[in-house]
């Protein structure tokens, strides 16, 4: 009875939570279409909007150099600290109602990604620019302004013509060739793979792991175009999950009034899709418990945050932890378990490769030259690392040498032998030598430090892996 009861305590806490979540919907809308409208930031200076950063990304994003918007929680946190010293009345008459909806938007925005996702992205799409006089489309995007033009074309000739069927409104998907992340706040709690429980699911979580495995890129659909047969319109399907039904029949009102169940054909080149793109992550080795096995989970990333990360790499991941959404006999069979996985929203590199610094080659070639002509490279080489550390002087040679390694030979016989250096440091405890390597893998962007704990956690077998 005891279980019971709390049960329905808790049913009643959540439901109570959800209906004070739908009122200050509708002041959030209000909310986010003004920040989207008016927020500025010292960081901007665009020659249009001037500090109006979201108004710039929008207008690059028209003009098709920016695929994905990202909301800043940390710009909503300062848009809200505003609006709470001075609440604006044409959002909400009552202030003291308008002041709670301001001070709980960051948190059911966190808490509610994907309906503030969409909120965030129906204010972008109404308060998208028109693109700029000097534009020229390329690539993709000339063809889907020809696609687009067609469109428009058809329509005229059949309400030119008299036989035009009541048009379904153009998905914004359709439209609009970006899409709105999130990027978590500075001050955001950082979680370990094993805290993620089920409170979680639905909220953007941030967590630090390794990639173990990544997929190969490949196109997803996110709007299905058909054309009837019979009637001659052009019906949308937009995809929310993973998968979908196609319709049998045309659903336009022309087909119902005639009683006619128009046959669709499938439109391919009309189509809207994103790139698609998975991987596995685990969790770092230092979160791994003494004889503890790491866990590890699966990771969709979509658009431009594709081909971003390598096996290896270790990163602070920030997504939406949610169910995947599985076939009915495979539900069936699993009953109430749920298969998750995290939609990722940001990624952040601990290490980032020689090539990711932008550097100016010509500053970098003055360096070299100025290197070269002082002379005595290789001790000066050495001696900067780990600098803190007297002596060790040929260890910190050896450390250099398989930094840089060797070229590969080739034999002969057609042997190939490798230019890779490899080094066993042997000594008693407390001489450096765990500081020598830590110091090592510091410099080296790809590498991983590792002991033989965590060694089966850190992604160094993840080369080995075959999908």
């Amino acid at each position: 009875m005891a279980a019971n009861a709390t049960r329905e305590s808790i049913m009643r806490n959540a439901l109570a939570s959800a209906k004070d979540v739908c009122k200050r919907s509708a002041e959030h809308k209000e909310l986010i279409k003004k920040f989207i409208r008016s927020f500025e930031s010292d960081a901007a200076n665009d020659l249009k909007y001037g500090k109006r950063k979201y108004k710039a990304l929008l207008q690059a994003a028209a003009n098709d150099k920016v695929g994905t918007v990202f909301i800043d929680l940390n710009d909503v946190e300062q848009f809200c600290k505003k609006e709470m010293l001075e609440p604006d009345t044409e959002i909400s008459q009552s202030r003291i109602e308008l002041q709670q909806s301001i001070e709980m938007l960051l948190t059911d925005i966190e808490q509610n990604a994907y309906r503030y996702q969409r909120f965030f992205y129906e204010a972008c799409d109404l308060e998208q620019p028109m693109r700029d006089a000097g534009y020229q489309a390329e690539g993709a995007a000339l063809a889907r302004d020809a696609v687009q033009s067609w469109r428009e074309r058809m329509q005229q000739q059949q309400e030119t013509s008299g036989a035009a069927p009541k048009t379904l409104g153009l998905p914004p998907r359709l439209k609009n060739n970006w899409d709105v992340r999130f990027k978590p706040r500075a001050t955001g709690r950082q979680m370990k793979l094993r805290e993620i429980k089920a409170d979680s699911v639905g909220s953007l979580v941030q967590l630090d792991c390794i990639v173990v495995r990544v997929s190969q890129v490949k196109p997803k659909v996110e709007v299905v175009t058909y054309h009837c047969e019979v009637c001659g319109g052009e019906v949308f399907q937009s995809v929310e999950g993973e998968r979908y039904t196609p319709p049998k029949e045309c659903p336009s009102q022309r087909c119902r009034d005639n009683k006619q169940s128009g046959k669709l054909r499938c439109n391919i080149r009309t189509c809207a899709f994103t790139r698609h793109q998975e991987m596995k992550v685990q969790e770092m080795s230092e979160h791994v418990p003494v004889g503890g096995v790491p866990r590890s989970i699966s990771v969709i990333m979509e658009g431009d945050l594709t081909r971003q990360v390598l096996p290896g790499d270790a990163i602070t991941l920030t997504g939406v932890y949610t169910p995947h959404q599985l076939p009915y006999h495979v539900k069936r069979q699993m009953g109430t378990n749920q298969e998750m996985y995290i939609e990722a929203h940001s990624i952040l590199k601990h290490k980032k490769g020689y090539n990711d610094n932008a550097e100016d080659e010509d500053v970098l070639e003055h360096k070299i030259s100025e290197a070269r002509t002082k002379g005595s490279l290789y001790e000066t080489a050495s001696k900067s690392i780990a600098p803190e550390i007297f002596g060790h002087a040929d260890v910190k040679k050896a450390l250099l040498l398989v930094l840089i390694g060797a070229f590969t030979k080739q034999m002969k016989d057609g042997l190939k032998i490798r230019g890779d250096i490899h080094a066993l440091m042997m000594g008693d405890p407390g001489v450096a030598k765990s500081q020598l390597l830590k110091q090592v893998c510091h410099i080296a962007p790809r590498s991983v430090y590792t002991t033989g704990k965590g060694s089966s956690g850190v992604g160094l077998t993840a080369s080995v892996i075959r999908d």
